[in-house]
């Protein structure tokens, strides 16, 4: 703060409530003038000594305490503890040049030596590419871009949900939240109100500022009630009977020709979705990608449709900027970008456990997440966690979707799995056991309430006679592999899928992919993303 500033002697004074900063600047220039250049020498802060405490605490002693809160060196820490390494300098050292000599080459030697400091410096400029927009004037101009116009959302689920609240804390409003059920509505409206009113316990938005956003959120069961919005974000279960529906009767009900129509869909096709309206509202349909809980994720996949105007996409993002969230531009396929690398992510590390898996001699579940997750790769959680948190009947219904399951009545194994290494493991602890993740407090690992809240992984007896089964005819069954080796074989198919996605041209640029991992999937900032990796 400013006293804080003018107490460590950083300020020489601090504009008073009755002037301006540029006459508190010339009141100092004309004091100065009248000094002594003696006087004006002393006050330099390279003539100054860092005193030997700050509050009774010796500079040594703090230091050692704030390293405990900083990352390991290893660990994307690098930058964070070099500044450290600067500040100790300050004291350690006999003299200022000394110190600012050791700055200089904590500095060169992070700028052009260091892996972590080259990774960070292209997320920060990866950032800020897939963010711009192409130029067009429109998307800047149009009211949306200034935080004004009636926005419409369908469905007060999870999704739903926080897609308003991102919204409503923006600024933006008159929002009406539409669901056809009145209990899950009235559920919808609760649970964003607490969470705003929350946010003002927490200091994170101004009290002055909750009632306007409250009085900006209506709600409704009708479809009807959007007939006068600019923008509208569907975001109903992943069904594309039901979507192509709700765009059909928007087509009708929606009086603004130029009205965004958006699906939060994750993996549906987006043209499929856009065919249920008119051509000439083709172009201002595309996908909105939101990524869960909504109000939280910075990322939004922002998903080009065959038909989508450029000048739409402009819009999108620059609404998507506005509510604090980082816009990524991406073709239209099956799973976009991040699903879609997701699954031969997950599919590997499935593979893993059927090959290598086996007894307490073979390689455990907790093994391929403590691997890949903040402990050693660096990922937010493994593989096997994230499927739980997400809940893994969701990936089942994804495969049954697309023809890769063994019909459970026939018991012939769907058309799509030809060509496919695959293993049903993951198929039969959903379908036979049950074993759908958090939610049902057993999936991979198993849950209890008692314990850290019932989200603590515990390993699962159960789970592992169902691994002993499928690696029992493996010739790596029972064997260890090191943490380099699960991180390369459950990464590669991932990176690798990536590549395609670019040759494809669903992705623009290696970047943009990098900062959608960076964003909605919990990479290490450090390693730059899974293309620069």
């Amino acid at each position: 703060t400013a006293k804080e500033g003018l107490k460590f002697g950083f300020l020489d004074g601090v504009v008073s409530d009755n002037e301006s900063v540029l006459e508190c600047a010339l009141r100092w220039a004309n004091w100065t003038v009248a000094l002594p250049s003696m006087t004006l020498e002393s006050r330099r802060l390279c003539r100054k000594t860092v005193p030997a405490d700050g509050e009774g605490m010796e500079n040594g002693d703090m230091c050692d305490f704030a390293l405990n809160s900083l990352p390991p060196r290893d660990k994307g820490g690098e930058s964070a503890n070099a500044c450290l390494d600067a500040i100790r300098a300050s004291f350690e050292l006999s003299s200022f040049d000394e110190g600012m000599e050791t700055e200089k080459n904590l500095f060169n030697d992070l700028l052009y030596h260091s892996l972590q400091g080259r990774a960070y410096r292209h997320i920060f400029f990866a950032e800020r590419s897939s963010s711009s927009s192409s130029g067009r004037k429109k998307g800047a101009v149009n009211p949306l871009a200034k935080g004004k116009g009636t926005i419409g959302v369908i469905g007060a689920g999870t999704m739903g949900r926080g897609i308003a609240i991102s919204f409503l804390r923006a600024g933006f409003g008159p929002l009406t939240l539409v669901d056809v059920n009145p209990k899950g509505l009235k559920a919808g409206v609760e649970y964003i109100q607490s969470i705003l009113q929350g946010e003002v316990k927490k200091g994170r938005i101004p009290a002055s500022k909750l009632k306007g956003m409250l009085s900006h959120l209506k709600s409704s069961t009708n479809l009807s009630s959007l007939a006068d919005c600019d923008l509208i974000v569907e975001a109903v279960f992943e069904n594309l009977k039901v979507k192509r529906d709700i765009f059909s009767n928007l087509n009708t009900l929606v009086k603004k020709k130029d009205a965004l129509l958006l699906s939060n869909t994750s993996t549906l096709d987006v043209d499929a979705i856009a065919s249920s309206l008119s051509p000439e509202r083709r172009g201002y349909c595309a996908g909105m990608h939101f990524f869960s809980p909504a109000h939280i994720m910075k990322l939004v996949e922002v998903v080009r449709g065959s038909d989508t105007l450029p000048d739409s996409l402009d819009i999108i993002r620059v609404v998507t900027k506005r509510i604090r969230k980082v816009p990524v531009v991406v073709g239209n396929c099956d799973g976009f970008v991040g699903n879609r690398m997701l699954h031969p992510y997950t599919s590997e590390a499935t593979l893993l456990l059927s090959e290598y898996g086996g007894g307490n001699a073979g390689l455990q579940i907790k093994e391929v997440d403590a691997a890949v997750g903040p402990k050693y790769f660096g990922m937010a959680v493994g593989p096997f966690v994230m499927s739980d948190i997400a809940g893994n009947d969701i990936g089942y219904n994804i495969r049954r979707e697309k023809g890769i399951l063994r019909d459970p009545k026939t018991g012939k194994v769907g058309p799509n799995r030809k060509q496919l290494r695959y293993t049903e493991l993951a198929d039969e602890m959903v379908e036979k056991m049950g074993r759908v993740g958090q939610k049902a407090k057993m999936g991979w690992y198993n849950y209890d309430p008692k314990v850290g809240k019932g989200r603590k992984p515990l390993p699962s007896p159960e789970m592992q006679e169902l691994i002993d089964k499928y690696s029992k005819n493996s010739p790596q069954q029972g064997t260890k592999l090191s943490q380099d080796d699960i991180v390369h074989r459950v990464l590669f198919p991932l990176v690798n899928e990536g590549f395609k996605i670019l040759e494809e041209g669903i992705a623009s640029d290696p970047s943009d992919i990098d900062i959608i991992y960076l964003y909605g999937y919990g990479w290490p900032a450090w390693r730059g993303g899974p293309m620069f990796w």
